[in-house]
């Protein structure tokens, strides 16, 4: 039982200019030594991690050199940073990594990012000839499409997209296998236990694939090993096992990780040896409505089972939204509650707004007018922050084609334009959602894993849509007012056939 006096205290007056509310002063009052705080889209976690912060240093006497915060990607460690009153410790889980690795006098550079994809070109030109593995490819594409006298030269040039397809397959199958915390060892382990997997009748296309993608995996670690260099997983990876054989330089008291919901088993295991050495308190804050990032490699089950990673642990909850109206709430809480795999919770906003989803209809030869029509009638009423959303990043092609870096220009109008993903953690008075069609590239995105990425890497929830579904939830809690959602009547997105009978339908 947190005592009056506590919850009372002047401290929660005034912490980055706002008021702390009374779930948030819970938070960060609590003791637990792991404490996952289930933050809703706009509850403030923000505002709840700067606070703990507070607290900490001018209630309990504990050095910033102390606390150690994580956060996802640069910018919102730069946004932590600039809201912060104390020089705390704020990186991202790689820039751990370097420091872990720093401390322990070791020094290698980081491979260009885009490493990998360079590696599987290069492999197609001229390695797989010089290792005569093209049987292998021509295999794969064999069963794949249905014929008999290909060769590696005719996959390329007639078959481009399937070819370009199989390079991406390559490449997200060796991003999983790496932040899965998975080595060579664990290949010939999976072999054995899905012997069925691999000996019915697709069995040539995929033992295929693995040959030449564990092939392609030997040319990058050499490559890796001629530069001295390392991967981003590679690198948090050593970091841990440093960790283990000599302990941390830095012992934290207090590790916060923000955006919990998009952590990685390497990652999960990198804080878990850190808190072991220097015994440190943990709390978290995140959304699992907000995870999207599986392709990626996260898991949504360190959060949703909490408790089996870190014993003597809480939930606990931040209930009040205060970017969302309560009627918003309602709509996207019905919508994203379908997926099995979700911790329920209860929103709360005092909010009002009627009818904050706007359905907007177009046909494929007025996309771009009624896009501009709907942008024109924005500022008219003098709705000028707008955040423009797609799917994907070639959606905007369809209906403007001038931009400037994430923003397109219209006439004396310039708007913000970022696909879903980037926009995590981002706000505006009015967002429009584009491509909500019924369509492989639409919204849903219909394109599915190939039979050997989920046979090897379980999902989370192998509910239908589950990942977009959760993606579309982050598309309308990005509002503080109202959300259009740009349509095909005749071709209509499954998710905007769900929500319509609760949404305005207006004419442009």
């Amino acid at each position: 039982m947190i005592e009056e006096d506590k919850l009372n205290d002047s401290i929660f007056n005034n912490v980055n200019g706002y008021k702390i509310d009374i779930n948030q002063r819970k938070v960060i009052l609590n003791r637990k030594e792991n404490i996952l705080v289930v933050a809703g889209a706009g509850s403030g976690k923000t505002l709840t991690i700067l606070g703990k912060i507070k607290y900490l240093i001018e209630r309990e006497n504990i050095n910033y050199q102390d606390i150690l915060c994580i956060s996802f990607t640069n910018e919102s460690v730069n946004n932590l940073k600039n809201k912060l009153e104390y020089p705390v410790d704020v990186y991202t889980f790689h820039k751990l990594g370097l420091e872990i690795l720093k401390d322990a006098n070791i020094y290698y550079q980081i491979a260009p990012v885009d490493l990998l994809k360079y590696i599987v070109n290069e492999y197609f030109e001229s390695l797989i000839e010089f290792k005569n593995y093209e049987v292998f490819c021509i295999n794969y594409f064999q069963y794949l499409l249905k014929r008999k006298d290909l060769t590696l030269e005719k996959i390329k040039k007639e078959y481009k997209k399937e070819f370009l397809s199989y390079k991406k397959l390559i490449i997200k199958f060796l991003q999983l296998f790496q932040s899965n915390k998975n080595n060579l060892l664990d290949i010939k382990k999976y072999l054995k236990k899905n012997k069925y997997f691999f000996f019915k009748k697709k069995s040539l296309k995929n033992i295929s694939f693995l040959i030449i993608t564990l092939d392609i995996y030997n040319f990058y670690l050499e490559e890796l090993y001629s530069t001295s260099s390392l991967d981003f997983d590679m690198m948090i990876n050593l970091a841990h096992d440093i960790v283990i054989k000599k302990g941390i330089k830095k012992c934290y008291k207090y590790i916060i990780i923000d955006e919990f919901q998009d952590t990685s088993i390497l990652r999960y295991e990198l804080i878990k040896v850190i808190k072991e050495k220097c015994h440190s308190k943990l709390l978290v804050v995140g959304d699992d409505f907000q995870s999207i990032y599986e392709f990626s490699g996260c898991t949504l089950e360190l959060f949703v089972n909490f408790k089996k990673y870190f014993y003597n642990s809480e939930i606990v909850y931040l209930n009040n939204v205060y970017r969302n109206s309560k009627e918003l709430i309602k709509i996207s809480y019905q919508f994203i509650k379908k997926n099995p795999y979700q911790l329920r919770k209860k929103l709360v906003s005092f909010k009002s707004i009627s009818n904050p989803i706007k359905i907007v209809y177009y046909s494929k030869f007025n996309y771009k007018i009624v896009f501009l029509s709907l942008l024109e009638k924005l500022y008219k009423e003098n709705k000028k922050d707008i955040l423009v959303l797609g799917r994907c990043n070639n959606d905007i092609d369809y209906v403007y084609s001038e931009r400037e870096n994430n923003y397109l220009i219209y006439k004396d109008i310039k708007i913000k334009y970022l696909t879903v993903h980037k926009a995590k953690g981002l706000e505006a008075d009015y967002v429009i959602v584009l491509n909500l069609c019924d369509d492989i590239l639409g919204f849903p995105n219909k394109i599915e894993d190939d039979e050997i990425i989920s046979s090897f890497f379980k999902k989370d929830d192998s509910y239908l849509y589950a990942s977009e579904r959760r993606l579309f939830y982050v598309a309308l809690t990005r509002t503080r007012n109202e959300v259009y959602l740009l349509t095909n009547k005749r071709y209509m997105s499954c998710f905007v056939k769900e929500i319509k009978n609760k949404c305005e339908i207006i004419n442009i």
